[in-house]
């Protein structure tokens, strides 16, 4: 797969980058008393390891195909570089490839079934004809359609990631190449 490398240099030794990002994101950590799912009231969830981070924008509607800011940092000249990539939780992905595989074999056999018994006029499968002939390409279309939605709709949720790092991070974005 090929996503798109954002490289920072951030003035902040590495330590210091650490101690900014705990200080000014809330911890990935689930409740039920928040609108977002989590606790805190930083506009930024993270995970934060060695070397390493998560970071996604706090929503007040569940979206589990946003994209996810993964990024990992080494010191640098007494400053810190910082390498990172957008993309959707793992477990989401493979989610939803199960799920666009179940209607692709089912919706497959459904379809081939409701489409026999119309051209020989049996009646092998029981409930509306058409339903059998529309419901299994329109879910696979949906499973299809529904990641793009995804992200579409997380794209300035992105963009708010990537002006977080710039300005609370104090780093500035090395151009693409």
């Amino acid at each position: 797969m090929n996503r798109p490398i954002f490289v920072f240099h951030s003035a902040l030794a590495p330590r210091e980058l650490v101690d900014t990002l705990q200080r000014t994101t809330d911890q990935e950590q689930w409740t039920i008393f928040s609108l977002s799912g989590y606790r805190g009231g930083h506009p930024i969830l993270s995970v934060v390891g060695v070397g390493t981070f998560r970071l996604r924008k706090r929503i007040k509607y569940r979206n589990d195909l946003a994209r996810l800011f993964y990024g990992r940092f080494n010191p640098e000249s007494g400053a810190t570089r910082i390498e990172g990539y957008f993309d959707v939780p793992g477990w989401s992905r493979i989610f939803m490839r199960i799920r666009l595989a179940f209607a692709v074999v089912i919706g497959t056999l459904i379809f081939v079934s409701t489409l026999i018994d119309l051209l020989t006029g049996t009646h092998h499968v029981s409930g509306d004809t058409w339903i059998g002939l529309v419901l299994p390409p329109a879910l696979v279309l949906f499973g299809m359609v529904l990641p793009i939605f995804g992200r579409l709709i997380g794209q300035r949720d992105e963009r708010f990631i990537l002006e977080y790092i710039q300005n609370t991070l104090a780093a500035r974005i090395e151009p693409a190449s």
